[in-house]
């Protein structure tokens, strides 16, 4: 069994070192003590243990390095941790203020009872205690997350860390046991759960309703447009200026209100669809979006440069969309350009592919980045730019269903650039391309 030592006869500090054995800490110089006369007795020495295998990022290793004695840690150690001693036998030997303050026993209680009294009953008719030494003993330590037994009866969750002690011959000498209440943490834990479920079933309603009031409006929308043309073409050539002009207007309102419908609607499809991940190569999906937007990009000499991209784990199908709304906003924000430019490539940072589309064109002021993202913010004019300021909103939602980031920098009138990443599970895997 291992003593506790009087405080009056605890050693200074002692300084450990680490030995060529993986996971054993050694003292440099076992520190003597005085008799309790005051005279040095005679070959007198504290049996300090060593500690063997126990984690290095423990409470109790931190403390020790920083030169702390192992019974002066337990005599004053903060009430955050439970730090006690027990014998090869799982007998409680020595009691620290935090183990009295979490498990409510006082020293004179607990010390030289089992520690299987810190369990419930079911536990210990398993013989869950005495497995926890067995383990700790064998492998130099044992560590969970579970429920444990106050002296008043009631349960509390607690990080446990169970630490073999071995003296100079490696004959097991007892244990060091920490654990840590971790009731608050659990607590914020549910609440933040809780929180995150409510906020997924609000979402969810809203998206919903976003659907179901986007596809209702598509009908009338188009109706109006359809009635606009109509009574445009009934009243035949000799139509007032003024009216012809009204029943302009109501058409394009129509068709501008029948895009932002559509914009919604995609929005929420994107909530109830699935990633369907797979190895894609970029060049390829880049390409085809090119394509589309080669009549523009001919038309007015758009200059592209396409660097090497790389084949990532995506769905192919959205990071289209991705690509689609980013080269769409490049090519329209390069109007007024001289000599437009478009450039797609990648970084790599940190061993993470990190994609780009960048522009020479408008730009943007950066105090309004924040606004970038969200649905119908604009940083232009609807009258000096088309848009209903849904894509770049599409375009993070899809980002983030990658589990990826995005973000953009720019200046007004010196270009924008839109950086994204994607998850970084399986990225390293992915063979680059181009």
């Amino acid at each position: 069994m291992v003593r506790a030592i009087p405080p009056s006869a605890v050693p200074p500090p002692v300084v450990y070192k680490q030995s060529g054995r993986q996971g054993r800490l050694l003292l440099k110089q076992p520190p003597k003590i005085r008799a309790p006369s005051g005279r040095r007795a005679k070959e007198q020495t504290v049996a300090v243990p060593v500690l063997a295998q126990a984690p290095y990022d423990s409470p109790l290793i931190d403390a020790l390095m920083d030169g702390e004695g192992i019974h002066q840690l337990m005599v004053d150690s903060r009430g955050d941790y439970a730090i006690f001693m027990l014998d090869p036998n799982g007998i409680v030997a020595s009691w620290n203020k935090g183990a009295e303050q979490i498990k409510g026993y006082s020293r004179d209680e607990i010390v030289g009872k089992h520690f299987s009294v810190f369990y419930s009953a079911e536990d210990r008719a398993r013989g869950k205690p005495e497995r926890e030494l067995v383990i700790a003993a064998r492998d130099g330590r044992f560590e969970e997350e579970g429920q444990r037994v106050r002296s008043d009866g009631s349960k509390f969750w607690a990080n446990v860390v169970i630490s073999a002690v071995r003296d100079r011959a490696d004959t097991l000498v007892g244990f060091v046991k920490v654990a840590r209440d971790l009731t608050q943490h659990r607590k914020e834990q549910e609440r933040a759960l809780a929180d995150a479920q409510a906020l997924k079933a609000v979402n969810a309603e809203l998206e919903s309703f976003t659907y179901s009031v986007s596809h209702d409006l598509r009908a009338p929308i188009r109706q109006i447009e359809g009635f606009a043309k109509i009574l445009e073409e009934h009243l035949g050539v000799g139509l007032d200026p003024q009216v012809a002009h009204y029943l302009h207007r109501i058409q394009e309102g129509s068709k501008q209100m029948g895009r932002l419908v559509d914009d919604l609607l995609h929005l929420a499809q994107l909530g109830r669809q699935h990633a369907k991940p797979r190895v894609t190569p970029l060049d390829g999906l880049v390409e085809e979006v090119l394509t589309d937007l080669r009549a523009e990009i001919l038309e007015r000499a758009i200059e592209v440069r396409v660097g090497a991209l790389p084949a990532l784990e995506c769905d192919p199908g959205l990071l289209k969309v991705v690509f689609t709304n980013l080269l769409s906003n490049a090519v329209k924000y390069t109007r007024r350009c001289e000599h437009p430019l478009i450039e797609i490539g990648q970084i790599v940072t940190d061993a993470i592919p990190v994609i780009f589309v960048r522009d020479n064109g408008i730009g943007f002021d950066m105090k309004y980045v924040d606004k970038l993202f969200g649905v119908f913010q604009r940083l232009h004019r609807t009258e000096d730019f088309e848009g209903a300021g849904v894509g770049l909103a599409i375009v993070n939602r899809i980002i983030h269903k990658h589990k990826g980031t995005i973000w953009a920098e720019a200046r007004p009138d010196k270009g924008a650039t839109f950086f994204f990443t994607l998850g970084t599970e399986g990225q390293e895997a992915a063979t680059k391309s181009g």
